[in-house]
């Protein structure tokens, strides 16, 4: 379609009286190859050259059709600084030079109406495309949830059962009933966070959702230390303090160290997350962390995360 009616144009502008300056003409077609990457630009440069043509004198019918394709196609865009802005600039441009060429009504009028309907037809076109992709976008989500409920929560559902028939059946020691309570309690919050996210309401306090995680991590056997200052930080700083100790947990095991700390330090304030292995300060590193200083080396261990955030207030 956009060589076809690309082609059209070309044969228009040259089988027609059209064209005054052919320099101006390519000015006004070249353009429009690359409308759909750059639609403001575009649309600037073809509006200058229409306006200049116009000005020695161009016919009007043909020689709008290029600035008319450009406004169309900017008038589609989602940005309001295309949509409204390069359009509007476009139409005063080109209903100017119109209207010193061939006087207010014939020209500057005519050319306003031209461009105003072609502008409308395209905010309409845009609209229209951009319904269609959010009905589209949320047929994709009820997609997306209803096969987490299927597969997702139907599978914890079940997790969570055998785990209870487990510990209402089976002979269990403190130690192992006190894991399997952190497990179902585990299963329980997951399978509470994916029903939530399924019915689309909004995610509690992200403050509380930590404290709650990170009681089943400790639970779980992380050693949480230095848990202060983050009040002071945007909710993300929280998220992330969630997820480097759910990693932590992961990768070093239980026993592991997790430090939280926070700097402030002028306009910013610095989240640093640290967690180190069980074994940070036993024999094994530390024998090795003396090797390795007798070589000439050092040796650092643990995994850091690093934030910084502009301070509040």
């Amino acid at each position: 379609m956009d060589i076809a009616l690309y082609a059209l144009l070309v044969v228009l502008f040259a089988l027609s009286s059209t064209v005054v300056s052919w320099p101006l003409a390519v000015a006004q077609l070249v353009p429009l190859v690359f409308r759909r990457r750059y639609p403001g630009i575009a649309l600037g440069l073809v509006a200058v050259a229409t306006a200049a043509h116009s000005l020695l004198g161009m016919a009007r019918a043909v020689g709008y059709l290029p600035v008319a394709l450009a406004v169309y196609f900017a008038a589609t865009q989602q940005s309001r600084w295309v949509r409204f802005g390069a359009c509007g600039g476009a139409l005063v441009l080109v209903t100017v030079a119109g209207a010193v060429r061939h006087g207010p009504i014939e020209g500057g009028l005519l050319a306003a109406v031209a461009l105003i309907v072609t502008w409308l037809a395209g905010f309409e076109r845009g609209e229209l495309l951009r319904e269609r992709a959010a009905a589209e976008t949320a047929r994709s989500r009820e997609r997306l949830a209803r096969q987490l409920h299927d597969s997702l929560a139907h599978t914890m559902t079940v997790m969570l059962v055998q785990g209870e028939a487990l510990r209402a059946t089976a002979q269990l020691s403190p130690t192992d009933a006190e894991r399997l309570h952190v497990v179902l309690q585990a299963g329980r919050d997951a399978l509470a966070e994916v029903r939530r996210a399924l019915a689309g309401e909004a995610p509690p306090d992200a403050a509380a959702t930590l404290d709650g995680r990170l009681a089943g991590l400790r639970a779980a056997g992380l050693d949480v230390r230095n848990m202060h200052g983050l009040d002071a930080l945007p909710e993300i700083a929280h998220r992330l303090v969630s997820e480097a100790a759910t990693n932590a947990l992961r990768h070093d095991g239980p026993g592991a160290r997790l430090d939280i700390t926070v700097q402030e330090e002028g306009t910013s304030s610095t989240l640093c997350v640290t967690s180190r292995p069980a074994d940070e300060d036993g024999f094994g590193l530390r024998s090795l962390a003396e090797d390795v200083a007798a070589a000439g080396g050092t040796l650092s261990y643990g995994w850091q995360v690093t934030a910084v955030f502009p301070r509040q207030g």
